[in-house]
């Protein structure tokens, strides 16, 4: 049986001032309307505890720098503060002043967690296993009511094998010990499937292979590894000839290029010779103009110099005379003498024109040759390389080609024979691995199997006393609606009427009270039941949802608060948490209203929203 776990006080830091709600009473009605914040409190509560399900709402992170929650327990009063900043919690017991160093609320591996600390404070063991844990968390949807799990879920956002473990640890179906060889069993008889199936995956892998043996594995290696080694060495004195070759041709390129450098002089030179023959020729046609000039200047004239009109073939002494005016001209003889000397040398000049552009002619023909010479040795040279290139080169670089794709052929044949060898290998451990895991998994087996069967019985006996709890508070809430009331002795789940919640999903109010009946099953199971391992504290938020409205939603929220009343006693501690009235006062009921007006966090700012 759990220990004793009471809440007393829950406060709120909010810019310095430290400040909240009494919660010491065997039944706490925080009688809440729109506005009061009921549920914010509530996972507050829980949150400063060290939880990590619950999520506190923007009101809280906004405003708060910290929770405080103060809890009574076998040991003492502690006090548990939450710094939301640091999300580490700080536990101090106010009867004897031992405090805790800070514990995270979400540790590293192999740190205590400020939840386990909780735990065990509540008289619970956390417990770590292969199959589950018991967190927190997972014993926190046994306590806590949260009005969003009224639904189709049972406990909540917790994993199913987690909340196994827990329920089977909370009611006393197992204690640590066994709890802890079922897992055992559980996780050695995993393994071993595990082994098994890898086993039988690396025989079916060697089958395709003709299950060959090592020494076929080895001849194949060694066989490889000499095709292999040749390849290497062809590759090597093909590499070393193509160097040699490539150094040859390196210099007949570089007479290919010389002689394609001596083309370019070539060109340039015609070029320049053809540039000569144009100038040239100009020369010579202004040449042959003036000699032409000269030779007409040197004619005997047959017309006036005044006018122009043929002249008489006869003449005097004296010169031809004009036959318009008849004068004679004295100075006749010489200009005739200075027309002679300049047709002289008009064709001295043509001449030597005409010589200088046969020179030219010669020239150019000569550079024009010259260049034709030049294209045909850098062609000679250009075709002599490529050659060369195609026939010393070419196939040593084809061979090369065959050479290195052969050897990486060879050589990824090599590596799949080498890693069927390891797999040969990896067959024989996983054979002992296989044998190991199977032993160890039937010796897990037998070592729980001595003790499954006192379990089982005890689940029976459990399950049996706890459908008689449950049945005896879920039928009063609803006797018309509920005829039949049990819990499964395999998965310790409520089931209505034979029917799961998943089944009843369609109608929320039978969802809410079974929550409900549940809820309050588990406080009168640690209240009467010696091995089962939870505290004697219940908090129910908005246990009425989905009730509906009305005269017939009215008569189910009266029946169920009657019940939640009837539960109640000195030795235990249920917190509500509702809109509505109580229709019965049993005996410490303290009962405390709070609405927009009167909030349950009186000093916080309205302007953040609803407290």
């Amino acid at each position: 049986m759990a220990g004793k776990f009471t809440f007393l006080k829950e406060e709120f830091l909010i810019e310095g001032e430290w400040g909240g709600i009494d919660l010491g009473a065997s039944i706490r009605h925080l009688r809440a309307g729109i506005g009061a914040g009921g549920s914010t409190v509530s996972e507050a509560a829980f949150a400063a505890l060290g939880a990590t399900s619950v999520v506190l709402t923007p009101v809280i992170v906004e405003q708060c720098e910290a929770i405080r929650v103060e809890f009574a327990t076998d040991d003492g009063i502690w006090s548990a503060t939450l710094d939301l900043a640091a999300q580490h919690v700080t536990y101090l017991n106010k009867s004897t002043g031992e405090t805790e160093e800070p514990l995270l609320v979400r540790p590293e591996a192999g740190e205590l967690a400020a939840g386990s600390f909780a735990l065990e404070r509540m008289g619970i063991p956390p417990m770590e296993t292969p199959r589950g844990n018991v967190t927190l968390d997972t014993v926190l949807v046994l306590v806590y009511l949260q009005q969003h799990h009224a639904g189709r879920s049972t406990f909540g956002s917790v994993s199913a094998a987690d909340m196994n473990l827990t329920l089977e640890v909370c009611f006393g179906v197992l204690d640590e010990g066994a709890a802890r060889l079922k897992a055992q069993a559980h996780a050695a008889r995993s393994r071993a499937i595990r082994d098994a199936t890898a086993l039988r995956k690396a025989n079916e892998q060697r089958q395709k292979y003709g299950l060959p043996t090592s020494f076929d594995l080895d001849m194949e290696q060694e066989r490889y590894s000499r095709a292999a080694d040749q390849h290497a060495g062809d590759l090597l004195r093909l590499a070393q000839e193509i160097e040699h070759h490539q150094a040859v041709l390196r210099g007949r390129e570089a007479e290919a290029a010389r002689g394609l450098q001596a083309v370019s002089s070539a060109a340039t030179a015609a070029d320049h010779a053809h540039q000569m023959l144009a100038s040239l020729y100009g020369r010579r046609q202004l040449a042959r103009q003036r000699l032409e000039a000269a030779e007409a200047a040197s004619r005997p004239r047959k017309h006036c110099p005044e006018c122009e009109q043929p002249l008489q073939g006869n003449s005097n002494e004296k010169g031809l005379a004009c036959l318009v005016c008849g004068q004679p001209d004295p100075g006749l003889a010489e200009r005739q003498a200075q027309r002679a000397l300049d047709l002289t040398r008009a064709k001295e000049a043509a001449a030597a024109v005409d010589s200088e552009l046969s020179r030219a002619q010669r020239s150019a023909q000569s550079a024009v040759d010259a260049r034709r010479k030049a294209e045909q040795g850098a062609q000679r040279l250009a075709g002599r390389a490529g050659a060369y290139r195609a026939q010393e080169i070419t196939p040593r670089e084809e061979a090369r080609s065959r050479a290195r794709a052969g050897e990486s052929e060879v050589r990824a044949k090599l590596e799949a024979v080498k890693a069927r060898r390891q797999e040969l290998a990896q067959v024989a451990e996983l054979e002992k691995k296989e044998a190991s895991s199977s032993q160890q998994a039937e010796e897990a087996a037998k070592a729980w199997a001595a003790s499954e069967g006192e379990a089982l019985q005890h689940r029976k006996q459990t399950a049996k006393q706890l459908s008689q709890i449950f049945a005896n508070l879920v039928i009063p809430m609803a006797p018309d609606k509920i005829r039949s009331a049990v819990i499964d002795p395999k998965t310790l789940a409520p089931k209505i009427n034979g029917r799961t919640l998943k089944q009843l999903a369609r109608s929320a109010g039978l969802v809410s009270i079974t929550h409900t009946a549940f809820h309050l099953m588990a406080l009168e199971a640690a209240r009467s039941l010696p091995l089962v391992m939870l505290p004697r504290c219940q908090w129910l938020d908005a246990p009425l949802d989905g009730l509906g409205g009305g005269p017939e939603g009215q008569r189910l929220a009266n029946a169920v608060l009657t019940v939640c009343a009837e539960v109640t006693g000195s030795d235990a501690q249920v917190i509500l948490t509702t809109p509505q009235a109580l229709p019965a006062a049993p005996q410490g009921l303290h009962v405390t209203e709070h609405d927009s007006a009167r909030p349950l966090i009186p000093h916080a700012r309205p302007e953040s929203g609803n407290l």
